[in-house]
């Protein structure tokens, strides 16, 4: 806090809710953003044309290290534009963020423009909020200060408390798992480490649980399984994913954190909204774990905690705060993942759809498409070979209904399914070509041969015929001494039939 009075101090009321909606043409607005730029020349002046062109007044310019989750998020988005090498290169350990601040609102035509114009030179834009210029107040909050300024407050009865982020919690979380498949079984293996994990499923998982060590419930006690849990995350396959939430009262998740796992987030983010709707104290959080079991472990083999810690270390995590009224708590459940050493990627779940679920489903169409059949083992392999056995068992390891899952509810499935046909037929036509070119070729050689052939026998019995051969025409030539000429020969009629034999 300064205490100068050239300088000034800022303090920003924040909330879940901003108050655009009350901001009009008669309010003078400020609007705070903050981008990155790849590292060009002249990136930061083309960023800042793009208001100063409109003649939008910049008030603020700031630039701060990006943090761990940003640069995450960035390496992440230009791996699916292109070629993972090249990303490589152009993506560097270090950024910075650009924040800045301009007297316009965002529902300005000027500023929308400007924002457009801006996304198309910034690896990321975001919109911190339009917020009334010098202090002003709108909306519920002038109206609560209003009513404040009547309020007569007894200075005894005011008292002080902590809220509950002051404190850090250290006892462990009560974690139950619905579901508990290969998947589950993997996600608790690491869990019961540090938390408390019981697990509920409609077929009987008592002795994979007491593996694990943790407590399991069947179906029919969901009641007692949701009693005392902080967390309830849903490990079921997403065709299924409505059934199970339908089958779970709400009113006994109320003040529990429900934690989706399935590949995609925007479907599991709809329905449970749409079934928790009229529950606010019910907080949801959609994830996809980008990882999963080893196949050497999902073949009876167990799934001990130190034989999953690698298969987490710097794999990713998708993430979308939907609800969340306890912060702590969410964030102690992220902290699994980020001891793991795990990458948080948080990001709106239908952006999340939108860049990896064609990918995923393409890889795991691709792994049931090879599977063991297509891929004989053999005792030397390519990188390219080993990749594609990597894929193969990483997907076979997976259920049907997952991956039919990933199909039914990605509107683009079916167009990657024609086109992975139409690329088989021409890849066919192009062998099929091939070798009808390279046959044909063939057949012109031995035509050419064997007429190159006849021409020759053709040629040879004209010689023949005019009674000279090409060695003694050249001697000739030469001036070289001939024979004299031979007696006039009559042939018998034997001979003539032995000189037609010859002939």
């Amino acid at each position: 806090v300064e205490d100068d009075d050239t300088n000034f101090t800022r303090f920003l009321l924040l909330g879940r809710k901003g108050v655009l909606q009350y901001l009009n043409k008669n309010i003078p607005s400020k609007t705070s953003i903050v981008f990155t730029l790849s590292n060009t020349a002249g990136a930061l002046y083309k960023a800042l044309a793009c208001f100063s062109l409109r003649d939008i007044d910049m008030t603020k310019i700031e630039s701060r290290p990006t943090s761990a989750s940003l640069l995450n998020y960035l390496k992440f988005r230009s791996q699916q534009k292109g070629n993972q090498k090249s990303q490589k290169a152009s993506i560097p350990r270090f950024r910075y963020c650009f924040y800045l601040d301009f007297l316009s609102s965002q529902l300005d035509a000027r500023t929308e423009n400007a924002l457009s114009h801006l996304r198309e030179h910034a690896d990321y834009v975001r919109i911190l909020g339009s917020y009334p210029q010098k202090s002003r107040l709108v909306g519920p909050i002038l109206d609560e200060v209003e009513e404040l300024k009547t309020t007569v407050v007894d200075p005894t009865e005011v008292t002080l408390f902590k809220l509950p982020s002051d404190e850090e919690n250290t006892t462990p979380l009560k974690i139950g798992i619905i579901g508990f498949g290969k998947f589950g079984q993997f996600l608790a293996a690491r869990m019961k480490q540090d938390h408390i994990v019981s697990c509920m499923d409609e077929s009987d998982k008592s002795s994979e649980a007491r593996e694990l060590g943790v407590d399991y419930y069947p179906d029919f006690e969901s009641n007692a399984f949701l009693r005392d849990l902080d967390v309830v995350i849903l490990s079921v396959p997403m065709i299924d994913l409505e059934d199970a939430v339908n089958s779970l009262s709400p009113d006994k998740l109320a003040g529990k954190l429900v934690v989706d796992v399935t590949p995609l987030n925007a479907h599991p983010k709809n329905v449970l909204v749409k079934a928790f709707a009229k529950y606010p104290d019910i907080d949801i959080l959609v994830t996809n774990p980008m990882f999963g079991p080893a196949p050497d472990r999902m073949n009876g083999e167990s799934t001990s905690a130190s034989s999953t810690e690698n298969l987490w270390d710097g794999r990713p995590m998708a993430y979308e705060r939907v609800r969340i009224g306890d912060m702590q708590r969410c964030e102690r459940y992220l902290s699994i993942f980020e001891d793991s050493r795990c990458q948080l990627l948080e990001m709106d779940s239908e952006q999340h759809d939108e860049s990896t679920a064609d990918a995923e489903f393409v890889t795991h169409m691709i792994g049931r498409l090879l599977g063991k059949q297509l891929l004989p083992p053999t005792p030397v392999m390519s990188k390219e070979y080993a990749a594609l056995n990597e894929v193969a068992e990483m997907t076979s390891g997976d259920s049907f209904d997952m991956f039919y899952g990933m199909f039914k509810y990605n509107e683009r499935a079916k167009e990657y399914l024609m086109l992975m046909r139409e690329n088989l037929a021409d890849v066919e036509r192009k062998l099929a070509a091939r070798e009808a070119y390279l046959t044909a070729k063939a057949e012109m050689r031995q035509n050419d041969r064997q007429q190159l052939l006849a021409e020759t026998r053709l040629l040879l019995q004209e010689l023949a015929k005019k009674g000279a051969s090409p060695l003694s025409s050249s001697s000739s030539a030469r001036g070289a001494p001939t024979s004299a000429p031979l007696a006039p020969f009559e042939p018998t009629s034997s001979d003539s039939g032995a000189e037609e034999e010859s002939s």
